[in-house]
C-alpha cells in the first residue's frame, strides 16, 4: 500500500515561500478575458518513472504562466491512483496558487511512500473558478525491492538438474541455450526444470522465476517468463487477458493449460502428478481444484527510454495463485495477495524435499498427458530460442473521478512478440 506523509485530505503545502504570497492588487481583468488562459498557462509533473517499493516517491507540479498578464484565481488540482495489485487507493490534493503573475512559476511539491509494488496513475490540472484549463498526466512504476547485493564469498557451482523427465526427449526444441525450457511440438507441450523452493508456507505462486518470489512460492525455474509466453504460443494457443481491478474487477481470462509436475524421489523412481496437489486450499483443506489459464501478461513500454519490456519478468510473477496483472498463468477466479486473505499455501505431504529438480510441463487443455515417463532420459540438442509472442494489453486505470483525464500506461497492444 501507499502512504501519504501528508495528510491527503487537507490541501498541500507550497514548495518554497515564493509560491506563498501576498495578495496583488486586482489589475489585469479585462486583459485576462481577452487571453486564451490554455495558450499561457502551462503545467507539468516532474519525477522519475521508476522506483522501488520503501522509496519516498517525491515529484513536482510545476505551473507556468508564459505570458503578459497576470492570472487571478488560480488552483492546482490532482489524484494519484495507487494500483497495487489486487488493491486500489486514491489521493486527491489542492493547491491554491490565487494570482500567477506574467512569467511566473510555481511547483508544489508532493511525497508518498510506497510499500508494495504497483503502477501509480498521477494527475495533474490547472483550474480557474472551477473550471478546468489545462491537464497533464504520469503513470509510475513501483518495483520489487532489489535483492541485497552478493556477499564477497565464493559463489557455489550450479546444481545439476538434470535432464527433463519426459517420455520422448528426443522430441524436445530448446527455446533457450541459457535456460532449461524446451517445446515439444509435437506432444503440444512446453518444458521446464525448476526446484522445490517451498513445502510449508503461504502462497501467492505455484511457480516464480528465479531469484523472484521464493518465499511465496513451491517451484523456482531459472528461465525468462516471455520465453514461456513464446513457447505456449508456438503451440498454438492464444493468451486472453490479465485481471482487471479498475474501474471494476474482472476476472483474468484465456485459455485452460494443465501443469503437470515430474520428480524422483530418493530412490530414483519417477513420480508425475498435476500441480493442484502441490497447492491446498487453506479453506477445504483438499488440494486446489481451479485450473490455470494463460492470460499472458503485459508488454510494457517505458515511458523515458522506449524500450519494451515483458511485465512477468520484472515481477517473476510466473504460475500464480493470487491474481496479478503480470502473471502468465492465473487463476479464473478472484484470488487476494494480501497475507491476511490468501486463499492457498503449500500442500506440504504432497511436495518433495526442499531442492528436489522437478521437471514443469505446460500442457493446452484436452492434450494427452502421460503418467508414467519413461525411465530412459536424454538431454535436448537443438538450441532454437523462440522469438515469436503476443500479449493483452493491462488492465485499465480507474475511471475519472475528479475532473481530470485519466492516465493509462504505456503498452504495445499491437498482438508483437515480447523483446528480451
Amino acid at each position: 500500500m501507499a502512504v501519504v506523509r501528508a495528510d491527503e485530505g487537507k490541501r498541500a503545502q507550497p514548495a518554497s515561500p515564493s509560491v506563498a504570497k501576498a495578495p496583488e492588487a486586482d489589475t489585469g481583468q479585462a486583459a485576462q478575458s481577452a487571453v486564451n488562459l490554455m495558450d499561457i498557462l502551462d503545467i507539468e509533473l516532474k519525477a522519475a518513472t521508476e522506483w522501488q517499493a520503501g522509496n519516498e516517491v517525491t515529484f513536482h507540479v510545476e505551473v507556468r504562466n508564459h505570458g503578459e498578464v497576470p492570472v487571478d484565481q488560480i488552483e492546482i488540482q490532482g489524484t494519484i491512483q495507487f494500483g497495487l495489485q489486487d488493491t486500489i487507493s486514491e489521493a486527491r490534493w489542492t493547491f491554491p496558487v490565487g494570482r500567477l503573475s506574467a512569467g511566473e512559476t510555481v511547483s508544489p511539491v508532493l511525497s508518498y511512500v510506497s510499500t508494495k509494488p504497483g503502477i501509480w496513475y498521477v494527475a495533474a490540472a490547472i483550474y480557474q473558478k472551477g473550471e478546468l484549463i489545462k491537464a497533464t498526466t504520469r503513470t509510475l512504476y513501483i518495483r520489487e525491492t532489489e535483492p541485497p547485493k552478493p556477499s564477497e564469498k565464493p559463489e557455489k557451482e550450479a546444481v545439476s538438474l538434470g535432464p527433463p523427465l519426459v517420455d520422448h526427449p528426443e522430441r524436445l526444441q530448446r527455446l533457450h541455450p541459457e535456460s532449461p525450457i524446451w517445446l515439444d511440438a509435437e506432444g503440444r507441450a512446453v518444458v521446464m526444470i525448476g526446484q522445490v523452493c517451498q513445502r510449508q508456507a503461504p502462497l501467492e505462486l505455484f511457480a516464480c522465476l528465479k531469484n523472484s518470489k521464493e518465499h511465496e512460492s513451491v517451484v523456482s525455474i531459472d528461465t525468462r517468463a516471455y520465453i514461456v509466453h513464446a513457447g505456449l504460443l508456438a503451440l498454438g494457443v492464444e493468451p486472453g487477458r490479465p485481471v482487471q481491478f479498475y474501474p471494476e474487477y474482472r476476472p483474468a481470462e484465456g485459455p485452460e493449460i494443465d501443469v503437470i509436475v515430474a520428480w524422483k524421489d530418493p530412490e530414483g523412481k519417477v513420480h508425475t502428478a498435476p500441480a493442484q496437489q502441490w497447492v491446498r486450499d487453506v479453506r477445504t483443506k483438499q488440494a486446489m481444484s481451479y485450473p490455470w489459464i494463460f492470460t499472458g501478461s503485459q508488454l510494457l513500454t517505458d515511458e523515458e527510454t522506449g524500450k519494451q519490456y515483458y511485465y512477468a519478468d520484472t515481477t517473476g510473477e510466473l504460475i500464480c495463485v493470487s491474481n496479478f496483472p503480470s502473471a502468465v498463468l492465473d487463476l479464473p477466479i478472484r484470488s487476494s495477495d494480501s497475507n491476511d486473505a490468501l486463499l492457498f499455501e503449500a500442500f506440504t505431504e504432497n511436495i518433495p524435499p526442499l531442492g528436489t529438480a522437478v521437471t514443469v510441463i505446460l500442457k493446452p487443455k484436452g492434450t494427452n498427458v502421460s503418467q508414467k515417463p519413461s525411465e530412459q532420459r536424454a538431454t535436448a540438442t537443438s538450441p532454437t530460442p523462440a522469438e515469436s509472442a503476443g500479449e493483452k494489453g493491462p488492465a485499465h486505470p480507474p475511471a475519472d473521478k475528479s475532473g481530470v483525464p485519466e492516465q493509462k500506461p504505456a503498452v504495445d497492444r499491437s498482438g508483437s512478440s515480447p523483446m528480451e
